[in-house]
């Protein structure tokens, strides 16, 4: 067995603001921190909101790097995690999104690190596109790395046969949620449409609006979207985009915390996502985890969620008109969104709990350290 002294890890993440992979990692550390866990955090940038909530047991550092000039920031980076991996070459080592990973294991290189090493890879790769040496590099380093988590069997598939990384080495541990119990208020007078996604281009809300000018006369009055998540830089274009389809009255922009389950059970009747990419993503778990009935675009791991016409529509990305025939599908057939939400929250309670996610992720930890 390994002693509780052993059961230690480094994590390396860019920053702990709220996000899907970063509110999946609050709550796995938080959990093993409770189970005598030595946990130590570095972010690349700033600390984050969820720094905040952490369990007091776990240390978290920030390199808060500085400058103007992009390429110096690189090498700072690189410098620091150096100095992080020569004062402390044995401990595991885990890298949380893209960033973290090519920097930090560069890093754990030159340092001539001796950790086991662990990826988290949680989205498509679209990202390598913007630049063209990010492939090839992340090509070389999957060779090096011990093991890599994925959370859909859509990136396991895309890192095989697009980027040759041993099979072996993949294990797919599925996004978790804590299911908690709030009583579903229905209203068939009201229809209310939630999105729960930063405001980033890839979600592609501007294809959500798009689809609800069509049919904002066909919805029942007073329609609602909550738009739930974090502006990082286009909200601007899209309230003028909602003054021009004459639906900002219809809009309800929410950027700061809030009791998101029970939001979902109490005001919203429908889950939207229209992005053109994911990972697995977790506003669908929570859409159904209230038992809400999913319209979403048919990408990446939304489809190990949604089944098409037994828990929810899927569409096509970008299509705004047949997303706009979806939801208002749902809108006139109340009680087939019903029995999707009850559908989908069957799915979550079987497959997708935040204890079992836990679990598998110590289960990792602990083999690497045994190993």
């Amino acid at each position: 067995m390994i002693l509780k002294n052993k059961k230690k890890i480094r994590i390396m993440i860019g920053t702990l603001n709220v996000g899907g992979t970063e509110k999946q990692l609050f709550k796995i550390v938080n959990s093993l921190a409770k189970k005598n866990w030595k946990i130590r955090i570095i972010t690349l940038k700033e600390f984050g909101t969820l720094s905040r909530y952490l369990n007091k047991k776990i240390k978290i550092e920030s390199l808060q790097l500085k400058s103007n000039f992009k390429i110096i920031l690189l090498f700072q980076c690189i410098y620091n995690l150096y100095k992080i991996f020569k004062e402390d070459p044995h401990t595991l080592t885990h890298f949380f999104l893209p960033q973290s990973y090519i920097v930090g294991m560069f890093a754990s290189i030159l340092a001539q690190a001796k950790c086991k090493m662990i990826m988290s890879r949680r989205s498509l790769n679209l990202y390598q596109k913007k630049f063209f040496f990010i492939k090839p590099i992340e090509k070389l380093l999957h060779k090096k790395v011990d093991k890599i988590l994925v959370n859909s069997i859509a990136i396991k598939k895309q890192l095989i046969n697009e980027e040759g990384a041993e099979e072996n080495k993949i294990k797919v541990i599925y996004n978790g949620i804590n299911i908690k119990k709030h009583s579903r208020v229905t209203n068939q007078k009201r229809f209310n449409i939630v999105i729960i996604a930063n405001l980033i281009p890839y979600k592609c809300h501007t294809t959500l609006l798009k689809s609800l000018n069509l049919i904002k006369n066909k919805l029942p009055i007073n329609w609602k979207l909550y738009c739930i998540g974090r502006n990082d830089g286009i909200k601007k274009n899209l309230l003028k985009m909602a003054q021009k389809f004459d639906i900002k009255n219809n809009i309800k922009w929410i950027d700061k915390y809030i009791d998101v389950p029970k939001t979902l059970s109490k005001n919203c009747d429908l889950g939207v996502l229209s992005s053109e990419e994911e990972g697995l993503p977790n506003a669908i778990i929570e859409y159904f985890a209230a038992k809400l009935p999913v319209v979403s675009t048919n990408v990446g791991g939304c489809r190990e969620l949604v089944s098409n016409k037994k828990n929810g529509l899927l569409v096509p990305r970008y299509n705004f008109e047949k997303l706009s025939k979806a939801i208002l599908f749902i809108s006139e057939n109340r009680n087939i969104g019903k029995k999707y939400g009850l559908q989908g929250h069957e799915l979550i309670k079987t497959k997708f709990q935040l204890k079992k996610t836990i679990f598998e992720h110590e289960k990792e930890y602990l083999k690497c350290l045994r190993s």
